[in-house]
């Protein structure tokens, strides 16, 4: 069962302390579970190393390359399966290259948001596709979650 209950405040609270080494925690538990999650696509969603190393490489060019990756591969099962959609890649790139600093920073923390809820959808679908439930305690994290984006938007 994957995990479906990645919270924004937790995670940047989480960031904070580990002073953004939690965030590459994110990156290989994303990779991971996508992996799995999405194996019927036939792709491969590169790991934590592969991202280190080739953003340093690039200059930080791969990891916005990486996330346009995931965003897609993500969203592309989600609609396979008729379920909305999450964040979009233009609204990533859109916040990485401009409105993150035009708005001071905002837009960062809801792209982070809709990343978190876009894992934990596409976790939720794999989970009810291979029959595994969910708890009623993830069900109410969820909604607050949902309740959250929606108030930051």
């Amino acid at each position: 069962m994957l995990p479906t209950s990645r919270v924004f405040i937790k995670a940047f609270l989480l960031n904070l302390v580990t002073l953004g080494f939690y965030n590459w925690y994110l990156i290989h538990s994303f990779a991971k579970e996508t992996n799995i999650a999405c194996a019927e696509d036939g792709r491969h969603t590169k790991g934590l190393l592969a991202y280190v190393l080739l953003n340093m490489i690039t200059f930080g060019i791969y990891g916005i390359f990486w996330y346009c990756n995931w965003i897609e591969r993500c969203n592309s099962m989600l609609l396979r399966h008729h379920r909305p959609q999450g964040l979009q890649m233009s609204t990533y790139l859109l916040t990485t290259l401009l409105l993150g600093v035009l708005t001071f920073g905002i837009m960062f923390f809801v792209v982070y948001a809709k990343m978190l809820y876009l894992q934990n959808a596409v976790n939720r679908l794999y989970n009810d596709l291979n029959g595994f439930k969910e708890e009623p305690e993830e069900e109410a994290i969820e909604q607050a979650e949902v309740k959250e984006i929606a108030m930051e938007i």
